[in-house]
């Protein structure tokens, strides 16, 4: 039972459930940490109140259309995790999971061009068969990339077709979206890079911030809406 449940008090912070609304919680099944994403039916239960029980949940994803960036799921213990997009086809709403000021996960509303992207964060890459170049995303996937990819620049996927549409990079003056750290869930503009340090401009005031926890959004305007913090 463990290895397919939670105990709900010991549930992640990250995740906005209720500790003491029964003992176990579904174990996701995905390539996210356990802070940054969640059971599917945890999303629709308890960040969406879409249905009142995990059984409910479970008929949901049974008989009607729950896309995950794009694709149809019915697995309940399928995780979500950050920038993933849910659409809900019945509602004919999206939404994009974020962290919001409290790093707390929640979904929030997108719409037209905006649910038909995915941000991916690259998080490593390495030199694979005749020159090719590897990146590892922060959702687990994995591409094919290009010399002027680095780690901490951003691609954007379209939904569609699940390729890559754009790459923005990691530099000064591009839109940043903080995923960790005293100011995680707010947005900003890059300032300066030092190293492992990124100075952020969010609003009138200046952080510094560990670049492990800056994910650009943009270059000029944010290319995703922040309403989670």
């Amino acid at each position: 039972m463990a290895k397919n449940h939670l105990k709900r008090v010991s549930a992640p912070a990250s995740w906005p459930v209720g500790r003491k609304e029964g003992k176990l919680i579904a174990r996701p099944k995905g390539s996210f940490s356990l802070e940054m994403g969640m059971p599917l039916v945890t999303a629709l239960k308890d960040v969406l109140g879409l249905v009142k029980t995990r059984k409910e949940g479970k008929l949901v994803l049974n008989t009607k259309s729950i896309l995950v960036n794009g694709k149809r799921r019915k697995d309940e213990k399928f995780m979500i995790g950050l920038m993933d997009v849910i659409s809900i086809s019945d509602l004919g709403k999206s939404y994009r999971m974020l962290l919001d000021k409290n790093g707390i996960l929640r979904l929030v509303p997108v719409s037209g061009a905006e649910s038909s992207v995915k941000l991916c964060r690259v998080i490593g890459k390495r030199a694979v068969k005749k020159g090719r170049l590897q990146l590892s995303l922060h959702d687990g996937r994995s591409c094919i990339g290009a010399a002027a990819h680095s780690v901490g620049d951003t691609l954007v996927l379209g939904l569609q077709k699940n390729d890559v549409v754009q790459h923005i990079k990691l530099e000064e003056g591009c839109n940043a979206y903080i995923i960790g750290g005293s100011n995680v869930g707010r947005t900003g503009v890059v300032e300066h890079i030092s190293g492992n340090l990124v100075t952020v401009r969010i609003g009138d005031e200046v952080a510094d911030v560990a670049k492990r926890f800056v994910f650009v959004i943009g270059k000029g305007k944010p290319m995703i809406t922040n309403t989670a913090a």
